[in-house]
C-alpha cells in the first residue's frame, strides 16, 4: 500500500501566535501516538514567522480518516477557528 503525505500549511494571527504554537505542540505530540501514522512534524517559515507547515506521513487513506475524527485533532480545529488567517491542505503520494 502507498503512504500519503499531507503538506498543511497554516498562517496564524500574529495576536494568537504564541497561544496556538502550544496547541500546535498538542496535536503534533497526539497524532505522532497514532498507530497509522508514520512521521508528522511542524515547521515555521523562515521569512514569514506566522506561516507553520504541518508535512504528515500517513499508512493509509483510512490512518487519515481515524486522524481526521480523534479528539485531538477536532480539538486542534476547534482551538484553531478565528484565529488563523489561512489554511491550505494538500495530500500527496509518490508516483515515482
Amino acid at each position: 500500500m502507498t503512504e500519503l503525505k499531507i503538506i498543511a500549511v497554516v498562517t496564524v494571527k500574529a495576536a494568537y501566535q504564541k497561544e496556538l504554537e502550544k496547541v500546535f505542540h498538542t496535536v503534533v505530540d497526539e497524532t505522532r501516538k497514532e498507530e497509522g501514522n508514520v512521521s508528522y512534524d511542524l515547521h515555521q517559515d523562515t521569512k514569514d514567522p506566522l506561516k507553520y507547515t504541518i508535512l504528515e506521513v500517513w499508512k493509509s487513506q483510512d490512518a487519515i480518516n481515524l486522524h481526521n475524527e480523534s479528539a485531538h485533532f477536532k480539538a486542534f480545529v476547534a482551538a484553531i477557528e478565528g484565529k488563523i488567517e489561512g489554511l491550505t491542505v494538500d495530500i500527496i503520494k509518490k508516483i515515482y
